[in-house]
């Protein structure tokens, strides 16, 4: 049909549904060919993830399998050092309690020395040592003395020892004898030997008392005998002798 010149294009029925069901079906031809596409996408992907998880597993157990040998390791490293330590812990005890035997030796040795080589020291009697220490209760002290007969060992000699504690009491000088600290009026040290003697026991402080020196004396009995000495020692006795 032709109008002032212009073709006006009639279509039938027909031939529009002809046209929409061509357009249709390429719509839905795009939207399958579009959905095996990214479904054969999708294949893919989970096949790549699936292998990745597979890797990350086998790395994982690997990790696993090592962390358990350190572990391991650590365990036998640490138990080692634990080992070593009480090892060396034993080892200082033995050595501390070696050098506390040796200089116990030692002192023993430098006191058997003094009497017999006692250099130029005069013949006779000598306290070759004095000590004190805390006994364990307020005003109680533990005393041990040694006598020694220096060079004139082919005599035997026999004594009295007097021992007198002095110091302070109430402002006031006061002088206490073994005796009265021993606690026993009939507490007397009598001394017989060639070569040396060694006397220990306790002393009772009274309350309040402050001692500050101790004097002893001994005293030769029978004829023949070696002069007596007497020395004063500060408080507490330095250990070793005078």
């Amino acid at each position: 049909m032709e109008s002032g010149g212009r073709r006006i294009l009639v279509y039938s029925n027909s031939q529009l549904w002809a046209v929409a069901a061509v357009v249709v079906l390429v719509l839905l031809l795009s939207a399958w060919w579009l959905f095996d596409l990214g479904k054969r996408r999708g294949v893919m992907e989970l096949a790549d993830l699936r292998q990745q998880r597979t890797q990350l597993e086998a790395a994982l157990q690997q990790a696993v399998q090592e962390t358990r040998k350190l572990q391991a390791r650590i365990a036998v490293l640490e138990r080692s050092s634990q080992i070593d330590r009480q090892a060396s812990l034993g080892v200082r005890g033995e050595l501390a309690k070696a050098q506390d035997e040796l200089a116990q030796l030692r002192k023993e040795l430098d006191f058997y020395r003094g009497i017999v080589s006692p250099g130029e020291m005069k013949p006779g009697l000598r306290i070759q040592r004095f000590q004190v220490e805390p006994a364990g209760c307020a005003g109680c002290w533990f005393y041990s003395l040694t006598l020694t007969q220096v060079k004139r060992n082919d005599r035997y000699v026999r004594g009295v020892v007097e021992l007198r504690l002095e110091g302070i009491e109430n402002d006031q000088p006061k002088s206490l004898s073994l005796a009265e600290l021993a606690g026993d009026k009939d507490k007397v040290l009598k001394y017989g030997f060639r070569y040396f003697q060694h006397f220990e026991g306790e002393l009772h402080l009274p309350a309040g008392f402050r001692p500050q020196r101790v004097r002893i004396r001994l005293v030769p009995k029978g004829r023949g005998q070696p002069a007596g000495i007497e020395e004063n020692l500060r408080w507490p006795a330095p250990a070793g002798g005078p």
